[in-house]
């Protein structure tokens, strides 16, 4: 009787079973992204591969933009499994990412270009200088469901932390007085530095977590989509090396009464060395870029294009974890990721062989207009290849964003 009954008990369940329909996808992503607000593409190569800096070279760079400037690059590979049943998803991804994200003043460029000898009785200004490496694997847990018209999907994700470095100079300026007499020097200086015992690319110096958080769903005849993903921190170990200064040093030269007997000369010099910054060894916590996402779908009455979508990002990456969670920091990690909110339009042209993906947008970390375009290949089994920086693909040099992504998936 007891069998019986199980068997009774268990036979829905069997049925449901045989009704379901799974569903695998296999998915490979790579993304290369370099922007700049101002910076051009021949300042990334002399960079990476040498060559001569003329004077005329280093006077277009301090003119090219604002009085800010951004840099912004990032290489990931990552790949992915994916299973769907019924209305429920169970996913899996790894990614192996680098990022570099940097801010720093056009007088930082005017010193570093050409020296302080040219600004006599004039200040200049390095503050707001931020620039932070960071590379690291992410493997992420992901799950999502539907009920009536509604779509939501959650994820975390363990990070790797194999190295960091970042350079956080909240205030800096160096004055120089007429015929360079004297210098007067003031920073406010915080640095942090993964463990260097071993440059190996996948050694695991720090560990970490990250969240992400989505739904979509209908109104009316569109589709509404709200996000967040990789909302999360790295804490590096104990052997990581940081340091922290906020200080003024002036310096007013070495009197010497005669240069043939400088041995025997008395050099008065004020003792600074309390002034200076030092280092010392201890954890940190460092932050990657959090992506907030939304975005409205639907369908028009084009023969061409017959759907939109209209969408907003920003991203949250503050500096330094120097306060409690509250709306002063969220405002602070916004600011201090350096991206401007990013605005775009995007739509789908189905040609014979492929579907073509236009996209105009403005702001992120170029802050400027762009056009991207991808070609997409199949349903099943697909293909996508990309840019987001049309434009600057014409100007070779003269760009200042470079960017190629491409996507591979295989569903069975």
């Amino acid at each position: 009787m007891k069998k019986i009954l199980i068997i009774l008990l268990s036979f829905p369940h069997i049925l449901l079973a045989q009704n379901e329909v799974n569903k695998h996808s296999i998915e490979w992503n790579t993304n290369l992204l370099f922007e700049s607000s101002s910076l051009d593409k021949s300042f990334l190569n002399t960079m990476l591969y040498g060559g001569h800096i003329t004077d005329s070279i280093k006077t277009n760079w301090i003119n090219a933009g604002g009085d800010n400037n951004v840099l912004y690059s990032e290489i990931s590979n990552g790949l992915s499994y994916t299973l769907e049943i019924n209305n429920k998803t169970f996913g899996f991804s790894f990614a192996d990412r680098n990022i570099l994200n940097a801010s720093f003043t056009d007088d930082l460029l005017r010193l570093a270009f050409e020296g302080n000898f040219h600004y006599q009785d004039k200040t200049l200004d390095f503050g707001g200088t931020s620039i932070r490496v960071d590379r690291f694997q992410q493997y992420t847990l992901s799950y999502g469901t539907s009920f009536k018209k509604v779509k939501v999907s959650t994820s975390v994700s363990y990070l790797s932390g194999n190295h960091h470095l970042s350079y956080i100079i909240e205030k800096g300026s160096l004055y120089t007085a007429p015929f360079g007499t004297s210098l007067d020097i003031a920073y406010d200086i915080n640095a942090f530095v993964s463990d260097t015992a071993s440059l190996n690319p996948f050694e695991n110096n720090g560990n970490g977590l990250s969240f992400g958080l989505s739904t979509e769903f209908q109104f009316k005849e569109n589709t509404i989509h709200l996000s967040f993903s990789d909302l999360g921190f790295i804490m590096w170990d104990p052997t990581s090396i940081t340091l922290a200064a906020d200080s003024n040093f002036a310096f007013s030269g070495i009197e010497i009464d005669d240069f043939y007997s400088i041995n025997d000369s008395l050099i008065d010099v004020d003792d600074s060395t309390d002034d200076l910054p030092s280092s010392q060894k201890g954890k940190f916590k460092s932050y990657i870029p959090a992506t907030f996402h939304f975005k409205v779908s639907g369908y028009g009455d084009y023969k061409y294009f017959k759907n939109y979508t209209l969408g907003a990002q920003g991203k949250w990456q503050p500096y330094l974890d120097n306060t409690p969670l509250s709306f002063k920091k969220i405002g602070q990690g916004f600011k201090e990721s350096n991206f401007k909110t990013l605005y775009y339009i995007q739509s789908v042209y189905t040609a014979k062989y492929c579907d073509v993906i236009p996209t105009l947008s403005y702001g992120g970390y170029s802050s400027d207009y762009s056009l991207g375009l991808a070609l997409s290949k199949g349903k099943k089994h697909n293909f996508t290849i990309g840019t987001h920086h049309l434009e600057d693909v014409l100007k070779s040099s003269r760009a200042k964003a470079v960017s190629v992504y491409f996507n591979i998936k295989l569903q069975f």
